[in-house]
């Protein structure tokens, strides 16, 4: 019995760190492109929630989305594939299917999001939240393939 257990942890373990393929919209954007570019490391982390202030109102879900997580292969926000985040199941990894210098999250209500949105380096290990909706980020110092929301 404790080794039915030991290995029932084990499994859940690794499947915890398991990146799953989420398909991108099969056309490219330059919708982020328009927005302001920041250096992802040069910019001080909060919350990607605007929301907190004044409390959640009755509509703000509604405004809530759309939102799309663009993820895009060159920097400055071009040419960037979508991901709705209204479809991505919470706290699981996704692997982009291809590694990505800049990304953004398009959101037209620019209400901000009651959830988190997370982007890092392959392999599911580490994470950094998207600190803002309607911003490029380029990522510094190599590339990143995974992504997340909470």
């Amino acid at each position: 019995m404790p080794f039915a257990f030991a290995l029932t942890a084990i499994a859940l373990a690794l499947f915890s760190q398991t990146a799953f393929a989420a398909p991108p919209s099969t056309e490219a954007t330059d919708i982020a492109s328009k927005f302001p570019v920041f250096d992802f490391g040069s910019i001080q982390a909060h919350p990607n929630v605007t929301l907190a202030q004044g409390g959640i109102h009755v509509d703000a879900a509604q405004q809530e989305f759309p939102a799309t997580l663009l993820l895009c292969p060159t920097a400055s926000c071009i040419s960037c594939f979508r991901f709705d985040l209204s479809a991505t199941t919470t706290n699981e990894c996704f692997a982009a299917g291809f590694d990505f210098a800049s990304f953004s999250i398009d959101q037209p209500s620019n209400e901000g999001l009651s959830f988190g949105v997370f982007v890092g380096p392959p392999g599911c290990l580490s994470f950094f939240q998207i600190p803002e909706v309607n911003a490029c980020f380029n990522v510094v110092n190599g590339t990143f393939a995974d992504y997340s929301r909470t």
